[in-house]
């Protein structure tokens, strides 16, 4: 699954109400486990990257990536709670 649809999912999940997120939240965990495994893929990519337009790029998909993945995480810890 490509990141663009991985981060339409975590919107989808995060606009939901709650009774929608709690049902989702099994699919939803796999997808931010997902977005981990991304997220690290592309530190790795950066850390190897020499050409300084091809490090900008990868250092705003991982940014995008790692926000987005922050407040699915976020969401999670306070759909547990209560």
């Amino acid at each position: 699954m490509k990141a663009p649809k991985m981060l339409k999912i975590v919107k989808r999940f995060l606009s939901a109400d709650k009774k929608k997120q709690y049902e989702h939240t099994k699919c939803f965990t796999d997808v931010l486990k997902k977005l981990k495994k991304k997220e690290n893929n592309l530190k790795n990519k950066l850390n190897n990257e020499s050409n300084l337009k091809n490090r900008k790029q990868i250092k705003k998909e991982l940014a995008i990536v790692h926000a987005q993945r922050k407040k699915g995480i976020e969401a999670i810890k306070k759909l547990k709670k209560g």
